[in-house]
């Protein structure tokens, strides 16, 4: 296969917006996407999914709570 017509497919690669195309082409030349999650440190995954739990149980501050607190905290007249 010439180098002419591998830049013509990468061109048409990088022009397309159908998504079905390109995960095609991302599974045909193996390419793998990074999960964030697998570069996270241990003690962060840990931390993460002990919030997550405690969220679970109903231990979280809600949003509305959060906001109110940097209002009277940040935004005093």
């Amino acid at each position: 296969m010439d180098i002419a017509l591998k830049y013509k497919i990468v061109e048409k690669i990088i022009q397309t917006q159908d998504d079905v195309v390109l995960n095609e082409v991302k599974s045909i030349l193996g390419v793998k996407e990074n999960d964030f999650w697998e570069e996270l440190p241990e003690d962060v995954k840990q931390s993460i999914n002990q919030a997550k739990a405690e969220l679970d149980r109903g231990e979280g501050i809600t949003h509305e709570k959060v906001m109110a607190d940097v209002r009277e905290r940040f935004l005093k007249s």
